[in-house]
């Protein structure tokens, strides 16, 4: 079944680019120790304004919660993507180098059995003659 004909029509792509920069951005703003402050500064205004506790409460649970808690864990997991790259880059990098080092090993293993080989042929033609 085909989406309708004005959601094909979207930039879906450019969407998405815009939906992950705003999650980004958000993270990187939401995620901090200024926006903690702010936020422990603004939870105490009812104590000196009690007026305002309405508002302070909307605000906290109605923005806070159901807008900044999604875009925190979007956010979030956007910025893991690059972390999860990485670790797989460095994952493929060691297992490259293990590879190689094996080959070299078994290169080296076989080397050494040859030379063993030679040096006890050679001991026995020693010995042969004498």
């Amino acid at each position: 079944m085909k989406p309708p004909a004005v959601v094909q029509k979207l930039p879906l792509e450019k969407i998405s680019k815009i939906n992950d920069g705003i999650a980004l951005r958000s993270n990187a703003i939401f995620a901090t120790m200024g926006f903690f402050w702010f936020c422990l500064i603004f939870s105490l205004i009812p104590l000196k304004y009690p007026a305002t506790m309405p508002f302070v409460q909307y605000a906290s649970s109605g923005v806070l919660q159901l807008v900044a808690l999604p875009l925190l864990g979007v956010g979030t997991v956007l910025a893991a993507r690059s972390s999860d790259r990485l670790a797989k880059e460095q994952h493929d990098a060691v297992m490259e180098t293990v590879a190689t080092l094996h080959a070299m090993m078994t290169e080296l293993h076989q080397m050494h059995t040859e030379l063993a080989t030679r040096v006890t042929n050679a001991l026995a033609d020693e010995e042969a003659i004498d």
